[in-house]
């Protein structure tokens, strides 16, 4: 299922996952059908709905901020947020890369519980100044706003990694000990011996036991899924600290190659491509238009044209635009050049010195790196 952008806050697109329907749907019928009902005796049914409704959408807007929280404290320190997602778990923002200090790892990921508590203090204290009573809707819907974001702040401050909690722990691990890797394999592993201990958990109310955690086999259902999607993350977190480190020796001098050939926009894919691709099917061109960059064509692109119609494309309708390229300098780390493909969906990067083209480096040739060091599959011959 693809998500769909609603919108964007500060520049960052806003998407939300279908599944979040179901959340949404799961928390309205809730509220609807027990928690209101049982807190405001003898209202009518369409006003248990209508406070219902309400909460839900204000409690996932609670959420969208945040998430927000997370990702303006990242844009602050230059880190690039992708979006933020809404799905059946809540929120996620997609922070593109990892922060470079402890410090500011403790800043992003403190700022949305401290923004969800803040919120909870927020609706508090419109419940008191409003009178606090307990005979309109009103009152009990900000005061059920301001006991689920506080629950939603000191729920996220278990230091259970990859949540801000255990973000938070594994700042504090790398703070003292000075070492990221080590601290990411000592929070993602406790994270996933928890997340182990959650699902058995759930596990055992399947089986008829009454846990204080888990009330009755929806309450153990929610333990399985949320032990296994943290299990989940804290073992991708793993993978991906295994990859920063099996390219935390290289640069992008190390696998660019060297002054690669520049063609004219007007030239043919045919001329390109016809008894190259078979000798070099890694070759890479430059483009220029007038004497000026204006693209980049790889073997990729090429092979995307059917071949019937090599004779009648150019080079220039043929390539990724200028405009689509980030280039790199050589010094730069590759791993930071695989996020910056990743970002923008290229397979291609040019690097650059003092504005001239001194080389191009591939996906092909970083991912080669990672299947020296066993982190993926060799390509099938």
């Amino acid at each position: 299922m693809r998500n769909f952008r609603v919108g964007s806050l500060v520049g960052i697109p806003i998407l939300i996952h279908p599944s979040w329907f179901l959340l949404l749907g799961w928390v309205t019928w809730l509220l609807a059908n027990d928690i209101y009902p049982d807190s405001l005796r003898d209202a009518a049914r369409s006003t248990y709905f209508s406070m219902a409704a309400i909460s839900a959408l204000l409690f996932f807007a609670s959420m969208l901020l945040h998430e927000l929280a997370h990702s303006v404290v990242a844009k602050a320190y230059h880190i690039p947020v992708r979006s933020i997602t809404l799905f059946v778990f809540g929120g996620v923002s997609q922070i593109t890369r990892e922060a470079r200090k402890p410090t500011v790892e403790l800043l992003m990921a403190a700022a949305g519980p401290l923004t969800s508590l803040l919120l909870g203090f927020m609706f508090l204290g419109m419940w008191w100044v409003l009178g606090a009573r307990d005979n309109r809707p009103v009152d009990h819907v900000l005061f059920w706003l301001a006991i689920t974001n506080g629950a939603l702040a000191v729920f996220n401050l278990i230091p259970l990694f990859p949540m801000d909690g255990g973000r938070v722990f594994r700042s504090l691990i790398w703070l003292i000990s000075g070492n990221f890797h080590r601290a990411t394999q000592i929070a993602a592993w406790t994270g996933r011996v928890a997340a182990w201990a959650m699902m058995a958990a759930g596990g055992l109310t399947f089986l008829g036991f009454d846990l204080v955690i888990a009330d009755g086999l929806m309450g153990g259902l929610w333990l399985v899924l949320i032990g296994f999607f943290l299990e989940n993350a804290a073992r991708q977190s793993l993978v991906q600290d295994r990859v920063l480190t099996a390219l935390g020796g290289y640069n992008a001098r190390d696998l660019m190659v060297a002054d690669p050939p520049v063609v004219d926009a007007g030239m043919t894919v045919a001329s390109l491509a016809r008894g190259v691709l078979e000798i070099n099917p890694r070759v890479t061109y430059f483009v220029e238009d007038a004497g000026r960059l204006a693209g980049i064509v790889s073997a990729y692109q090429m092979r995307a044209i059917p071949e019937a119609r090599w004779d009648t494309t150019t080079a220039a309708e043929a390539m990724i635009p200028s405009a689509r390229l980030q280039a790199v300098a050589p010094e730069r780390p590759v791993a930071d050049v695989l996020l910056d493909m990743e970002t923008g969906d290229l397979t291609h990067l040019p690097v650059v010195t003092d504005g001239r083209v001194v080389g191009v480096i591939g996906r092909d040739r970083i991912l080669g790196v990672l299947r020296q060091a066993g982190l993926l599959r060799s390509a099938p011959a």
